[in-house]
């Protein structure tokens, strides 16, 4: 009986000191992992949408914070990085990111908003598992087009459905995915409106 008291303590003090330096790696390399996520994941697309933005929006990026789970389909968030576009020193456009359910899990999308005409100035995908050949062909510029120079105040739909968008051949779910995520981030960029043009700053 006392070697097996023994040996339960012994684990519990084993897990306990595991669980503590793994707390500790998980908050120490918090921010090389958001740097990483922002350059390699993110940054692309924000590039390709923002083209034309005097500065580097990934330098400039900016934390707003939100209530639990708002945007970007992470529960527990916090905050939803906007990644600001400028020209001629002024606020220009926004960028953020949110997600839509695809075939094969969340599709991230980029979507570029221009600030004063208030329309869809393109999208980029970020992340995405769907069908090679197939629903991942939502990452090509013939599908993104698509959503370039739409206006805010009406839901991104396929033609299917009644909208604008082409989708995907065989690949309506990936498509819905996308305009699902599209939406999803109007909706929360025109009901902080406000507040992200404060964060992003009118002028540079």
């Amino acid at each position: 009986m006392r070697e097996i008291l023994k040996m339960i303590v012994v684990l519990a003090v084993i897990t306990g000191v595991s669980g503590l330096l793994l707390a500790g790696v998980n908050e120490g390399t918090r921010e090389q992992r958001k740097r990483q996520i922002l350059q390699f994941v993110k940054g692309p697309a924000v590039e390709d949408v923002l083209r034309g933005a005097s500065n580097n929006p990934l330098n400039d990026v900016k934390e707003l914070p939100v209530a639990s789970g708002e945007a970007g389909g992470e529960a527990g968030a916090g905050v939803v990085d906007i990644f600001p576009g400028y020209k001629d020193g002024k606020l220009w456009a926004v960028a953020l990111e949110d997600s839509g359910k695809g075939f094969g899990g969340d599709v991230g999308v980029i979507v570029g908003i221009d600030v004063e005409s208030d329309e869809l100035l393109g999208i980029g995908i970020t992340t995405s598992k769907e069908t090679p050949g197939l629903g991942s062909r939502v990452a090509e510029p013939s599908f993104r087009a698509n959503f370039k120079g739409l206006a805010l105040d009406t839901p991104v739909k396929v033609v299917a459905d009644g909208g604008p968008v082409d989708a995907i051949s065989g690949a309506t779910i990936s498509s819905r995915a996308v305009c699902a995520a599209v939406n999803d981030a109007v909706a929360f960029y025109l009901r902080n409106k406000t507040k992200i043009l404060e964060v992003a700053g009118g002028e540079m």
